[in-house]
């Protein structure tokens, strides 16, 4: 389990290289990849700790504050950018996944960066609930993408997206609820099945557009190196971007807000544009490979920032940690370590 959490990225760069390479492989699951998100949501739901999130809300207006900025001011920031360097068609694939809400997996890896694990999730879940109705907005605002439509097209979009972030994670909420004891038995496989099911999404996925790439590639070489760059900027600036959305908070709950804005949820990104925007003319592969391509940058930027943090808190290093999103504990432990009562 060690071994998979640790070389996790290298499976993701594998599944989109068998995606664009040999197509074959992925195409009988390209026609599932509803089913494959929903698989994702409903597993990582089961490994989700709610009650710690539900305490973090007793900060609401940070909670509201940063979920605003990141469903709403960053994407059409990062529009602005991708309209000026990308062609149209890309710009709005880039606006797709940068206004999608925080993703499932913020939580875990704000864990493993030694950030705010709590407040990740509750990011994730209140990002979640907006997202419905903000997103098909932002992108309409964005790209006018929805003007063809209508409200009929924005609330089709508004409904899917509530069906397939909140029946997985109702299940499993349920699940757990019913058999704590199985669901807490079996955390790790939960993790694994999360894990092969995302695997299997970007390798259907990709597979769905690797002709429209490599005749991208083909006839437009630095086209193609241009969108890649642009994913790894997108991922590195919104990085930044979150560890300054607070920059008077804790450095663990910066390190949650960084994880936040970078780490959206491009899987349902990816089934978004396929279900929404492939379809239409002018935007074709052009609206789902920008969440694809972002994958390669999500799963390498964790690095610079884990070492980011560990290198803010070495000076602090000499002391006994105290926890900074426990204040009353703080206070014990503090006289704990002087030696008072």
């Amino acid at each position: 389990m060690r071994f998979i959490d640790r070389y996790f990225w290298l499976l993701c760069i594998l599944a989109a290289l068998l995606g664009l390479f040999v197509p074959q492989l992925g195409m009988p699951i390209a026609g599932g990849l509803k089913f494959l998100l929903g698989s994702i949501l409903f597993f990582t739901g089961l490994r989700l700790h709610f009650r710690a999130a539900w305490r973090e809300l007793r900060r609401p207006w940070l909670v509201l504050y940063a979920g605003a900025l990141m469903l709403i001011v960053l994407p059409l920031g990062v529009y602005g950018l991708a309209w000026l360097m990308l062609p149209p068609a890309l710009a709005t694939g880039v606006l797709i996944v940068a206004a999608m809400p925080c993703g499932t997996a913020c939580s875990p890896l704000t864990d493993i960066v030694r950030g705010n694990a709590a407040l990740a999730l509750v990011g994730t879940l209140v990002t979640s609930l907006a997202c419905p109705l903000v997103t098909p907005w932002v992108i309409e605002l964005g790209s006018g993408q929805a003007a063809a439509g209508g409200w009929t097209f924005l609330a089709e979009q508004a409904l899917f997206l509530a069906a397939i972030l909140f029946l997985p994670l109702g299940a499993a909420f349920a699940l757990r609820r019913l058999l704590p004891a199985f669901t807490a038995q079996h955390r790790d496989a939960f993790k694994v099945c999360s894990m092969l099911a995302l695997f299997l999404l970007i390798l259907g996925a990709m597979a769905s557009v690797s002709g429209d790439f490599m005749h991208l590639i083909r006839h437009s070489p630095p086209q193609a190196a241009r969108l890649f760059l642009f994913m790894c900027f997108f991922s590195a600036a919104l990085h930044v971007a979150g560890y300054f959305l607070a920059p008077w908070r804790p450095l663990a709950d910066r390190a949650a807000l960084s994880v936040n804005a970078a780490y959206v949820n491009n899987a349902l990104a990816i089934v978004f544009a396929a279900e929404f925007f492939k379809p239409i003319p002018h935007l074709g592969a052009s609206a789902v490979l920008p969440a694809i391509l972002l994958e390669i940058p999500m799963v390498l930027m964790l690095l610079p920032l884990k070492a980011w943090v560990a290198h803010r808190r070495w000076p602090r290093a000499a002391t006994p940690e105290v926890p900074e999103a426990a204040p009353a504990e703080v206070g014990e432990q503090r006289r704990a370590i002087k030696g008072r009562p």
